[in-house]
């Protein structure tokens, strides 16, 4: 059933608030009172490592959103070499590699999140890059030297294997008359300097003329074997390692035949590999990491199951010195040539926070999608988080109740009530969209409908409407929208809200709402009978903060701006990262805490205290 409540007359909203809000646009102020910095919430999607050719303390890191880090103390902590904080913003590092004939010159092999490749290299220790862009229309995985070919370089790319002979200032596909040669993710040059050896999405192919021709190297390998590494044996120049994504093979003829080996792993998919001097074996799967003594006949996996592994590393000066690049946790380094394995990841900022909650105790941070450091991190000031997480699934919002605490995963909704976590129930592992909480109600949205917490138990709430795409509680009431019209929905009943435009969102501002559509944002004070007051033009998103006052984060393609619900007005936000970066926002003590999408964590000061107006005046918060 749907009643349509009678229209109110805005004069019931104070005077003030409409004055204010009509002088917004030019009246706006800063509201940040300091730069932004990174909060110590530390983590990394590490796809490449490169350590010092001339110094076992130094190595390089390249992760997925376009970091380089070096650690100078062998991997204990990170940080950027340059003044810059990401070399490459909007690209994967997927590579990084030595110069075999200029010493001191690192390259870098990237490839765009959203296309397209690019080559770059440094001769002062990433400090700098300087760029090679031909190469632009293709993804670029990996890069090999030459000794003994100065300024040649070969590229493993999406399209096929390239050459350049001037230093990548110019590049020819040499793989073109062979089709067959695509998605190419490792490549192996030497000894002789005109034999180059291309992994591909399907086996792996040789060249002894410096590219001019091709051929496979099909014995033994399973067809659709996407070889990741090639990986020389020290010592033994004519056994290779392959790993795959099909457990490993080796070769004991420079690749001319291939044995697979598999007893013992635990998953087949293995995009790293290591041969230590010592004659272990080292294979990093999506599922951990494993070893083998036997010369790769059985395996065993090391440290944790689930540890995805990008890449593995050793040093030739300090061979018990082992580096493993990792989804999401950083690097894992070995000190005792692979028998043990400690996570480091102190400096390294590259990860994604889905969600933020700043209650009185404590702020929590959501990470996703970061492997076994994926979860919730605790703080108790917004700028040091814990070391490792609580482990949860993906998730997509939190919440604070009375003494517990929420969050909406992919799987369920927990809760804790102190330092663990368990699945509420009644609702069962479904997906939960959003938890919504005001000081009387608890009320959580799911694909299917809501559910609200009635004593120590969640009970479903009656709603005969189509499923919701937003919902806010405002004044214990709880509002929600289909994206075709807007709803307040009580016993069963859905009162049909007057709003400014039917297809919009909304979130929850202080003790109203925010509505955001692409023709506008609009603030409404709390209770049945407020008007709306519109802020913008439009926007994208609207992240709620958790602050009365500065009670959400407004995101669109510009920029952002808090929108201070005592004012009407409209901040503006410098950010620290593209506007689409931005994935959650938080107010705590005086701070603006925001969450980005591959970035980290940043923090900054408000230069308004909460409560007051332009020029320091108190102003009441919109009722």
């Amino acid at each position: 059933m749907i009643r349509r409540l009678p229209a109110r007359l805005a004069t019931l909203l104070p005077a003030v608030l409409l004055a204010l809000a009509a002088a917004a646009p030019a009246a706006a102020q800063a509201v940040l009172a300091g730069p932004w910095t990174k909060a110590a919430l530390y983590g990394g999607d590490v796809r490449s490592l490169a350590p010092a050719p001339d110094d076992p303390e130094i190595v390089y890191a390249g992760t997925t959103h376009g970091h380089v880090y070096v650690s100078r103390d062998g991997g204990e902590t990170w940080r950027s070499p340059g003044v810059v904080e990401v070399a490459f913003p909007g690209w994967v590092v997927s590579d990084l590699v030595w110069d075999e004939v200029r010493p001191g010159r690192l390259w870098a092999a990237l490839w765009g999140l959203w296309g397209g490749g690019l080559v770059a290299f440094s001769d002062d220790g990433g400090a700098s890059w300087t760029y090679r862009e031909g190469l632009s229309d293709t993804r670029v995985y990996t890069l090999s030297t030459v000794p003994g070919r100065p300024g040649r370089v070969y590229a493993g790319t999406l399209t096929g294997v390239w050459r350049s002979d001037d230093t990548g200032a110019t590049w020819r596909r040499v793989s073109e008359h062979l089709p067959e040669i695509y998605k190419v993710t490792s490549l192996l040059v030497g000894p002789e300097p005109e034999t180059v050896i291309a992994g591909t999405w399907q086996r792996a192919y040789k060249s002894e003329d410096g590219g001019a021709t091709w051929r496979g190297l099909y014995t033994g390998m399973v067809p659709d074997s996407e070889v990741f590494t090639l990986v020389p044996v020290p010592g033994a120049p004519e056994v290779l390692w392959a790993s795959t994504c099909g457990w490993v093979y080796q070769s004991t003829d420079r690749g001319e035949s291939w044995q697979r080996f598999q007893q013992g792993f635990e998953d087949r998919r293995t995009p790293a590999f290591a041969a230590l001097p010592s004659g272990k074996l080292l294979a990093g799967t999506t599922d951990g990491l494993h070893v083998s003594d036997d010369d790769g006949r059985t395996w065993a996996r090391i440290g944790p199951k689930g540890l995805s592994v990008f890449e593995i590393a050793w040093h030739p000066r300090r061979p018990e010195r082992v580096w493993v690049a990792t989804e999401g946790s950083g690097v894992w380094v070995s000190e005792d040539g692979g028998a043990s394995f400690e996570r480091r990841a102190t400096g390294m900022t590259n990860v994604r926070v889905a969600a933020l909650l700043a209650s009185e105790r404590r702020v929590l941070a959501a990470v996703n999608n970061a492997g076994l450091a994926s979860g919730v991190y605790g703080s108790r000031d917004g700028l040091r988080f814990s070391a490792e997480p609580s482990p949860l699934p993906t998730v997509l919002d939190l919440a604070a109740h009375g003494p517990a605490l929420y969050a909406a995963t992919e799987r369920g909704l927990w809760e804790s009530r102190g330092d663990a976590w368990r699945m509420v129930g009644e609702l069962g592992p479904g997906r939960v969209e959003q938890v919504l909480s005001s000081p009387e109600r608890l009320i959580v949205r799911t694909a299917g409908g809501f559910w609200e917490l009635a004593g120590p138990r969640f009970a479903p709430l009656e709603s005969r409407q189509a499923p919701a795409k937003s919902a806010a509680l405002a004044g214990d009431e709880l509002w929600l929208g289909d994206g075709e019209s807007l709803y307040r929905l009580a016993d069963g009943t859905h009162y049909a809200l007057e709003a400014p435009t039917a297809t919009g969102r909304i979130a929850p501002a202080g003790r109203g709402l925010l509505l955001w559509a692409e023709d506008g944002l609009w603030l409404r004070g709390g209770g049945l009978d407020r008007s709306w007051v519109r802020f913008a033009s439009g926007a994208d998103r609207a992240l709620a903060t958790g602050d009365d006052r500065f009670a959400a984060l407004v995101v669109s393609a510009d920029g952002a701006a808090l929108a201070d619900a005592a004012t009407g007005r409209l901040h503006p936000v410098p950010l620290p990262v593209r506007p689409r970066d931005v994935s959650a926002a938080a107010v705590h003590d005086g701070r603006l805490l925001l969450g980005t999408a591959g970035y980290g964590l940043w923090v900054t000061e408000l230069a308004l205290e909460a409560g007051a107006g332009p020029g320091g005046a108190t102003t009441a918060a919109a009722p």
